[in-house]
């Protein structure tokens, strides 16, 4: 989605609109997104693409209360204007999945979710999630209110959110996989050459550095996958965690319509055999061991 160019600026508004209107076309419905992605900007856009179409789509959105540690009131406050914004900016009366994008300290935990509460029984939005991998922090939310969702970072490369993946499918809870391309590093994209990026990219460090060129030259070894011709690197990456147990849908995202579909087109594609995953997740677990590539970033 178009933002503010920390994830590359190749696209613009317009071709976000497209790609969303063509996911609705190829039966794909849930938009993810957050009241702090380009500053508001990827919200807007969904906005304008869902006029006349916002029942055929889920929107998951986000909120993150920044205030003083001690400042109650002041949480319970942005919460609700975040929230408001998000509704106005969204163009619409609500907001199906509603997930706070960092976990709220002790302190402010008991009034972050009281105010979940109160915005879900006036209707501005439908389910609760969290954007979290810490069991503690899911067990304690339990405590003070119903959490339906459970967004988790999850890849072939940083498989740490298994024990959360199971512990949301014993107690039936839902779960959207974020970064299950490890923010491009599973694309195939970058094995074997010296990738380059904008300044501002996030991407730019992180995917330059010695080590990482290291990992994508050994992550190249994954294309293995690919042999039959009967899915991509992007797909055998995707459905390598669709179908990890726990995992409900995942959140690629996806900045044209081409990539759309790639994506998409996961679900069809044959299932890795057992030696195919164990083969992938030993390659995948040794790059994650020493390139850095596969972080999980909230």
């Amino acid at each position: 989605m178009a933002s503010d160019g920390s994830w590359g600026k190749d696209t613009n508004d317009k071709q976000s609109i497209a790609t969303i209107h063509k996911a609705q076309e190829i039966g794909v419905n849930l938009l993810d997104t957050s009241a702090s992605y380009g500053n508001g900007h990827s919200e807007q856009v969904i906005g304008r693409a869902l006029d006349g179409r916002r029942s055929h789509f889920i929107i998951a959105s986000k909120v993150k209360p920044e205030v003083e540690e001690s400042d109650l009131d002041g949480a319970k406050k942005k919460i609700i204007e975040i929230c408001d914004s998000s509704l106005k900016r969204l163009k619409t009366d609500y907001i199906d999945i509603y997930q706070l994008h960092k976990d709220p300290s002790p302190t402010q935990m008991p009034v972050v979710m009281e105010t979940m509460l109160e915005l879900q029984k006036k209707g501005k939005i439908r389910f609760i999630g969290s954007s979290t991998n810490n069991i503690q922090i899911i067990k304690q939310l339990l405590d003070l209110g119903d959490l339906s969702v459970i967004q988790v970072g999850y890849n072939l490369i940083n498989r740490g959110g298994e024990s959360t993946l199971k512990f949301a499918k014993h107690l039936n809870i839902g779960t959207l996989i974020r970064m299950p391309l490890a923010s491009g590093a599973l694309t195939g994209k970058y094995f074997n050459i010296h990738p380059r990026f904008e300044q501002e990219d996030v991407r730019k460090t992180r995917f330059t550095s010695e080590r990482s060129i290291a990992g994508f030259k050994r992550l190249s070894d994954l294309l293995f996958l690919t042999d039959n011709g009967t899915r991509t690197m992007i797909q055998a990456a995707l459905k390598f965690v669709l179908d990890t147990a726990g995992v409900s849908s995942v959140i690629p995202g996806a900045k044209s319509i081409k990539q759309l579909e790639e994506n998409a087109g996961a679900s069809d594609v044959p299932s890795l055999s057992l030696q195919e995953r164990e083969i992938a997740m030993d390659i995948a677990g040794e790059v994650g061991s020493f390139s850095g590539l596969g972080v999980i970033q909230s």
